[in-house]
């Protein structure tokens, strides 16, 4: 595919990104109920998108199972990482425990913006990798960020922020995968290295779904259907690539 209607892909997606976390965040100040169906949907749509798409474009870009596998679980540790070294920094400057605060609500929304900016960079290296695989991880980015701005603003009032506080955060939460998708522009990835860099997203994808989303959903809906939401996001996600690849 050319590369100006590879360019205008990633844009569009970008922008029906940012529209549709801010949806998301918008529907989350007015709706309070079943918020955990939404973001279980998002859980399972993540970990099918890194089990039935990712994984196996990756082990292609590198021509080894094993070799996708291990940036995979360099990926997800990362993250944990990451996540876990900032929640300590911050717990122990204010006071060892992260009770319900403005701060801690912001750290959350912080922490979110970044996984939307790596969204937008998966975005770009997927279509990186081909239109095919471009098309079927922006559909999942797509969807799962109307829970993203559910999270976003979802853990800033639940922590005490004001209504205008989680707006302006939301905004950056939308605004982080565009500018992750323009980096992408800059930069020439193919071969090995987007290989790696698919196999570290996989990491990523399931880090987000299992460890993060899906506690969260159970934690907001205590039902059956929690469960249900899931599986049917990851079905729906290897229901959607079979038809793109068809």
């Amino acid at each position: 595919m050319p590369r100006v209607n590879t360019t205008a892909l990633v844009l569009a997606t970008a922008v029906t990104t940012f529209l549709s976390t801010m949806a998301g965040g918008l529907f989350a100040l007015r709706v309070t109920t079943h918020v955990g169906l939404v973001i279980a949907l998002g859980a399972g749509v993540r970990i099918g998108a890194a089990f039935f798409d990712l994984a196996p474009e990756s082990a292609r870009e590198l021509d080894s199972l094993d070799s996708a596998m291990l940036w995979a679980g360099i990926g997800f540790l990362a993250f944990y990482i990451l996540e876990r070294l900032t929640l300590l920094h911050v717990g122990h400057e204010h006071g060892q425990v992260l009770d319900r605060h403005e701060h801690v609500g912001i750290l959350g929304a912080g922490g979110m913006s970044v996984h939307s900016f790596l969204d937008g960079v998966a975005v770009g290296a997927a279509f990186h990798a081909g239109t095919q695989l471009g098309l079927v991880v922006a559909l999942v980015v797509v969807l799962h960020d109307f829970s993203d701005g559910i999270g976003t603003v979802s853990v800033l009032i639940a922590n005490m922020a004001s209504r205008t506080t989680a707006f302006r955060w939301l905004v950056v939460d939308a605004a982080a995968p565009v500018i992750g998708a323009l980096v992408t522009f800059a930069l020439t990835i193919e071969g090995p290295v987007l290989g790696a860099l698919l196999g570290v997203f996989v990491g990523f994808f399931l880090y987000v779904g299992g460890a993060e989303l899906l506690p969260e959903a159970h934690r907001q809906e205590r039902s059956g259907w929690v469960m249900i939401a899931t599986i049917f996001g990851a079905l729906f996600i290897y229901a959607a690539m079979r038809i793109v690849v068809l």
